[in-house]
This record gives C-alpha cells, sequence and structure tokens, in this order.
C-alpha cells in the first residue's frame, strides 16, 4: 500500500476524465497546467525535460508506476480499473483546496476539444517548452 499525494489524485481524475493514449499526452497535459500556473503551485511537477515527443517529468512517471504497481490502472493503456475508481471516489474531496490547478488542466483539454491527443500538439506553442534542447530541463 502507498501512501496517496495530492499529486496522485490528481493524477487519477485526469484519467477518470479523459482518455489518454500514452503517459507522453498526459505528461505533456501537466506541463501546460504547470507553466500557465503564476508562480509554484502544490500540485505543479517541476521537473521536466525536453524529449522529442514532448515534456517529460520523472515524478510523474513514478507516480504511474505507482498507480500501476497497485493496479489502479489497467495494463493495456491509461484507464482506471474499478480499483483505481473507488480509490479516486474516496480520495477526490482532498483535491477541493487545490482546485484552481485541476480546472488549469480541464480548460487546457476544453481548449482541445474531443481530442486530447492535440496536447501533443499545444505543447510545440509553448515558448518555455520550445526554448529548451532535447535532453535539457524546461525552466518553469
Amino acid at each position: 500500500m502507498i501512501n496517496y499525494t495530492v499529486q496522485h489524485v490528481l493524477i487519477l481524475r485526469l484519467l477518470m476524465s479523459y482518455e489518454f493514449d500514452s503517459q507522453t499526452t498526459l505528461q505533456n497535459l501537466l506541463f501546460l497546467a504547470t507553466s500557465e500556473t503564476p508562480g509554484r503551485h502544490q500540485l505543479g511537477f517541476y521537473d521536466f525535460i525536453r524529449r522529442r515527443s514532448g515534456a517529460f517529468s520523472s515524478a510523474v512517471h513514478s507516480i504511474l508506476e505507482e498507480l500501476k504497481r497497485e493496479k489502479l490502472i489497467s495494463r493495456p493503456g491509461l484507464s482506471l480499473s474499478n480499483k483505481g475508481r473507488e480509490v479516486y471516489y474516496s480520495l477526490a474531496p482532498s483535491l477541493l483546496p487545490f482546485s484552481d490547478f485541476g480546472e488549469r488542466c480541464n480548460d487546457i483539454a476544453a481548449r482541445c476539444g474531443d481530442k486530447v491527443v492535440l496536447v501533443n500538439r499545444a505543447i510545440l506553442l509553448n515558448l518555455m517548452f520550445r526554448r529548451a534542447k532535447i535532453g535539457q530541463r524546461i525552466k518553469l
């Protein structure tokens, strides 16, 4: 059993709300939300590295691996298992004090319409992402 942080719960919420085709799409969405948040935020992720396919965060990656190990995410894709939904519903109230960051994630996903995969294109327009070289840490 792992200790769930609000970042774990945020990722569960995003997986509950949207269908992501890959970890890259989820990480790109979290990068865009973090980059559009003024100042530091407790839910933000600040360890992004630029890759060819988008932004990569070792913190997000390790959270996803923990969720998979606990069988909260089904293996074929990035969708919540029944156990994952139960855990999310029991922990969701912990996100209330941080609703502004979750809303920012929702706004970005809404801008991309029904296809969350368009986040992968939107990241290419982000100035902070474009300034970083491949393999370099993105300064937020």
